[in-house]
């Protein structure tokens, strides 16, 4: 039988941790259109434009992590 390493442990929990992480946040984008809507329909401007960068920081976030796990 092969024993893992306790980097190769560490490595296992990482890459783990790097793909709840990605679930993550693909589960919140899955929320935007209704939160747009609703931020269109009762919002401010100004809660709509805050929500469109925090998207586009989620959404780098995730090509920043999907590149990550392919480079596994």
């Amino acid at each position: 039988m092969l024993k893992e390493t306790r980097s190769e442990k560490n490595q296992s929990a990482i890459d783990n941790e790097s793909q709840q992480a990605y679930q993550t946040l693909v589960d919140w984008v899955k929320t935007v259109p209704n939160t747009i809507d609703e931020l269109k329909k009762n919002g401010t401007e100004d809660d709509l434009r805050k929500y469109q960068i925090q998207i586009k920081m989620v959404l780098d976030k995730l090509k920043e992590i999907q590149q990550e796990l392919r480079n596994d």
